[in-house]
């Protein structure tokens, strides 16, 4: 199928008012409530709504585009006690449960980067189990250069995943980098975020039991909403793995939904999916075609 891009097709003396009709394409990711992808999703089970007008549905197809992810773990004195008994196992199969042929690369909160894209799982395993977590978590510097070297890469589908506790060394610049970063690379942001718990899922070390005077659960939550990602709260380490199952399931089950819109800027978007004990997502849409006359 050609698909026309509409900033490529409509040239300098044409105008919006030349448009009869102007399509959009939008990501969805759909998955059961048992952590399974939807991979036979069909137009007449998705119900497009914009500025809350229903919009036509044209088509569905799975999306599988190039996919690149960059994991960033957390390797701070917070999580010591558990960074290699559950943190380094919930990373290494999530690895495992992406879709075939994506590649990762892997951070630490050190900050460094520890594994090339396109690297072996093995040998990406064997470098986390490496890690002697201590220290503070610089994890907001990590995911401004995983989010940076993904813009470079220029995958159709990029990613940057955070996964440790709240803990992050964070300031006001730190914060604003990251959020750009995102926003000018198009990386989509995920995050298992580990919660203090009386329990002690965390272990104490460099401001493991501080109050965090920066509301990290919410910057992670208005990021992931304005730029179209997940976040998610873990109540342990042990959760961990469960909440990386999860996002796997969403990677592996991204549709591109193309539906009719009005030209100019994007409304409100509300995707429906009428299919039963399924959950979605729904990710950026971009112009797709503009019929001239």
């Amino acid at each position: 199928m050609l698909w026309l891009v509409l900033l490529a097709t409509v040239g300098p003396s044409q105008t919006a008012a030349s448009v009869t009709t102007f399509n959009r394409v939008v990501t969805v990711s759909v998955f059961t409530k048992k952590l399974a992808a939807v991979g036979d999703l069909k137009a007449e089970e998705v119900r497009v709504l914009e500025n809350e007008k229903e919009r036509r549905v044209l088509g569905v197809e799975p999306d599988r585009r190039p996919l690149e992810v960059a994991i960033v773990v957390d390797s701070g004195a917070t999580v010591a006690a558990s960074y290699r008994s559950d943190l380094v196992p919930a990373v290494v199969d999530f690895w495992k449960a992406l879709p075939p042929e994506t590649k990762v690369a892997l951070w630490s909160t050190a900050p460094a980067k520890i594994a090339e894209f396109g690297g072996d799982l093995a040998a990406g395993e064997t470098k986390l189990r490496m890690i002697a977590a201590a220290g503070g978590n610089y994890g907001f510097d990590s995911m401004v250069d995983a989010s940076r070297e993904l813009g470079k890469r220029g995958a159709p589908r990029r990613v940057v995943v955070y996964v440790g506790s709240g803990s992050l060394q964070a300031s006001i610049a730190g914060t604003s980098a990251l959020a750009r970063a995102i926003g000018e690379t198009l990386v989509t942001p995920m995050a298992v975020l580990v919660l203090p718990s009386a329990r002690g899922s965390l272990s104490g070390g460099p401001s493991g039991d501080a109050v965090q005077a920066f509301d990290v659960q919410g910057y992670f939550g208005q990021v992931a909403k304005v730029y179209h990602g997940a976040y998610v709260e873990a109540l342990s380490t042990l959760a961990v793995a469960q909440w990386l199952r999860q996002f796997a399931a969403d990677l592996n089950g991204q549709h591109s939904v193309r539906y009719e819109s009005e030209a100019g800027r994007e409304g409100t978007l509300k995707v429906e999916i009428r299919r039963k004990d399924t959950k979605a997502r729904v990710g950026r849409s971009v112009a797709e075609i503009a019929t001239l006359q």
